[in-house]
């Protein structure tokens, strides 16, 4: 059987289809006074949704000059097919270098309200199959505007 999903800290502000920044910092979850665990499944979706939203280079000066994507860059552009597929290129590229992902299976994206605050959000799911177990899919919010 394939290497497992893992166990580590759970971590706040990082959840799925939450929009949230890159700068926004996360903390540990407390339950009953200790330290709470995302295990199997839910720590990978942690994982990825933390390396999305990791500027790549950003752990370089702690030995990964690799882990994290480089969606900041779109910060700016607008919602267009162009920044979709940029959007899809980098996650994909970000995410096939977890061990734990053996393919990015799909990228999609949800078409926002062009009149409402909404407009400035890229809006995406995408489906990973692990190298243990069912396909995940993680729903991330991307702020375009900056």
């Amino acid at each position: 059987m394939s290497e497992p999903l893992k166990t580590d800290l759970a971590l706040s502000r990082r959840a799925a289809g939450v929009q949230t920044s890159d700068r926004q910092g996360v903390d540990l979850l407390l339950a009953g006074g200790d330290l709470m665990l995302a295990d199997g499944r839910r720590n990978l979706a942690q994982a990825l949704l933390n390396r999305l939203y990791t500027r790549r280079g950003a752990l370089t000066q702690l030995g990964h000059p690799g882990y994290g994507s480089r969606l900041h860059q779109l910060v700016g552009e607008p919602d267009t097919r162009r920044t979709r597929a940029l959007a899809e290129f980098y996650a994909r590229e970000a995410l096939t270098a977890d061990p734990r992902v053996k393919e990015v299976a799909a990228v999609t994206f949800a078409t926002p309200d062009r009149t409402t605050l909404e407009r400035h959000v890229l809006s995406m799911e995408i489906t990973v199959v692990p190298t243990e177990g069912a396909p995940l899919t993680v729903a991330l919010a991307a702020n375009l505007g900056g």
